[in-house]
C-alpha cells in the first residue's frame, strides 16, 4: 500500500538556533526518504516547501553538522563529507536488501552501505528492503552524525584540512566514531593528540583485523585512508599560470594516481530528466572540486555545477562546459586530438582529465551517443578513473554496476572506444592520436 505523506507547512515554526529543531527537520528528511521518496521530488509541493525552509531559514545537512560541532564555516565540512564520500562507497559496497553478519549467520543485519540502524533507531531486520535514495540518504545522515561525534572528540580538528577530516571520517564509518581516546584506539589517539599527524597513516594501519578473511581488504582501506591523510588538499600548486598544457611543473610528480579526487554521480541528480545526459557535467565537476576544493559543497555539489552549465547550453555541449569552467576560474580547452601521453603529462600536474568515449556496443565496433569519465591515474597497462554513472565493462559496452570510483580499464580497450573516428553509417574504426579530453591549461 502506498504511504501517503501530508503536505502541510512542517516549518512554520521551526528555530534554526535550536539543536533539537534542526535534529527534528533532519529526521522528518529521513522518515520521508524512508516512506516515499516520491514525495520529495522535483515540483512537488513538499518539495518546494522543504526548499523554501532551506532557502530562508533551515541549515543544509552540512551546515547544521557545521553549526553543532562549531566550526567556522561549511565549506571544510562539506568538501570533507564529499571527499570521504566515494572512498567510503568503494568499501563497503552497498547492498538493498537486508543481509546477516557473516560471522554469526543471523544479528545484526545489515543494509544499504553498511548500516545496521536506521535514521530513526530501529535496527535493520531480516527481510527489509530499501531503494537506492534511501541507501544514499541513510548513508549521509550517519556521516553527518559521525562529523559531529569527530569534531567533539579529536582535539584540534578545525586545525585538520579537509582530506584530513575525510581519512578520519572513513575509518570512522568502518570503526565507529566513538575511537578516540578509547581502547584498543591509543596508537592513533596518541598521534592526535600529540598533533604528531605525520604519524597517523601508520597508526591507521594497526587496524586491519590481521589473521582474519577481513585482513586484505581492511589494509587497502587503511592504505587509501593514509595516502588521503597525506595528500595535499590545496588548489593545484602544481598548475602553472601560464598556458603550456604540457608543462611538468618543473620536475614535480605528484602522486599516481591522484589522491583526494571527490566522486560525483550523475544518478543522482535532482533534475531527474537531465540524469542520461549529465555526464560530462559531473566529470568536469570532478574536475572543478579537485582544482577548487570546496567550489561545489556537498556530495551532489555537480548539481549546482549543472545549472551554470544550463547558463551557456546544453550539458552535452563542450562550449557550454568550457564556459562553466571558466565561470569558477578555470580556463580549459576540448582538445580532439588527445592520446596517453597528454593524460600522463595532465596528471603529473595534478589535475584528473575528463574524456569522452563510446560506451555501448563491442569493443571491435564501439557505438553510442558517447559518454564522460575522468582519468585520474595511470600505469603502464591499465588507467584508473571515477565514471559518472557506474563501473563500464569495455569488452562489451554495458555497465556492471553503480560503483564508479577508481575503476581500472585497460589502456588496450579504451583506446580502441576513446581515440575513433567516424566512418559513417554511425560507425566508427580506431584512430590513435585522436581521443577527446578537457585539458586545462590555467587556474585562477
Amino acid at each position: 500500500m502506498k504511504s501517503t505523506v501530508p503536505t502541510s507547512n512542517y516549518v512554520t515554526y521551526y528555530d534554526p538556533a535550536k539543536n533539537h529543531h534542526r535534529a527534528w527537520l533532519q529526521a522528518v528528511l529521513d522518515r520521508l526518504m524512508a516512506l516515499d521518496p516520491s514525495a520529495l521530488a522535483e515540483g512537488s509541493e513538499l518539495r518546494d516547501i522543504w526548499k523554501a525552509a532551506v532557502a530562508t531559514k533551515a541549515p543544509t545537512a552540512e551546515t547544521a553538522a557545521v553549526t553543532a560541532a562549531g566550526a567556522s564555516s561549511s565549506d571544510g565540512v562539506s568538501a570533507a563529507l564529499a571527499i570521504a564520500l566515494p572512498l567510503i562507497k568503494e568499501f563497503e559496497g552497498c547492498r538493498l536488501k537486508a543481509y546477516p553478519d557473516p560471522a554469526t549467520g543471523h544479528e545484526p543485519f545489515t543494509i544499504g552501505w553498511g548500516c545496521t540502524i536506521y535514521a530513526d533507531g530501529h535496527r535493520v531486520q531480516a527481510g527489509d528492503a530499501i531503494s537506492q535514495e534511501q541507501a544514499d540518504a541513510l548513508l549521509r545522515s550517519r556521516l553527518l552524525a559521525d562529523l559531529e561525534v569527530l569534531a567533539g572528540t579529536v582535539p584540534a580538528w578545525d586545525s585538520l584540512n579537509a582530506n584530513q577530516q575525510a581519512a578520519l571520517l572513513s575509518f570512522s564509518y568502518n570503526c565507529g566514531p566513538r575511537w578516540f581516546g578509547a581502547k584498543g584506539f591509543a596508537t592513533l589517539s596518541a598521534a592526535l593528540r600529540q598533533a604528531q599527524l605525520a604519524r597517523v597513516p601508520a597508526a591507521l594501519m594497526l587496524y586491519v583485523n590481521p589473521g582474519t578473511p577481513a585482513e586484505a581488504g581492511l589494509r587497502r582501506r587503511r592504505k587509501a585512508e593514509g595516502a588521503l591523510w597525506s595528500a595535499n588538499p590545496g588548489p593545484m600548486a602544481a598548475v602553472p599560470t601560464g598556458t603550456d598544457s604540457g608543462s611538468s611543473s618543473g620536475g614535480q610528480r605528484l602522486s599516481n594516481p591522484l589522491v583526494g579526487v571527490p566522486r560525483f554521480t550523475q544518478r543522482d541528480s535532482d533534475q531527474v530528466s537531465k540524469r542520461d545526459r549529465s555526464c560530462f557535467s559531473s566529470s568536469c565537476a570532478m574536475l572543478l572540486e579537485t582544482l577548487k576544493p570546496g567550489t561545489l559543497t556537498g556530495p551532489n555539489g555537480d548539481d549546482a555545477y549543472l545549472k551554470v552549465v544550463q547558463r551557456f547550453g546544453d550539458t552535452t555541449a563542450a562550449e557550454a562546459q568550457l564556459q562553466a569552467l571558466a565561470q569558477f576560474g578555470v580556463t580549459a580547452r576540448l582538445e580532439q586530438h588527445a592520446d596517453f601521453s597528454l593524460i600522463e603529462q595532465q596528471i603529473n600536474r595534478g589535475i584528473p582529465v575528463p574524456c569522452g568515449y563510446l560506451h555501448r556496443g563491442p569493443v571491435h565496433a564501439p557505438r553510442g551517443s558517447g559518454h564522460w569519465l575522468v582519468v585520474i591515474g595511470h600505469t603502464p597497462t591499465h588507467l584508473i578513473v571515477h565514471d559518472p554513472w557506474g563501473e563500464p565493462d569495455l569488452v562489451h559496452g554495458t555497465t556492471v554496476s553503480a560503483n564508479g570510483m577508481g575503476i581500472r580499464l585497460t589502456r588496450r580497450n579504451f583506446a580502441r572506444r576513446w581515440m575513433v573516428q567516424p566512418t559513417g553509417d554511425c560507425t566508427y574504426q580506431y584512430a590513435p592520436g585522436h581521443g577527446w579530453a578537457v585539458v586545462v591549461d590555467r587556474v585562477r
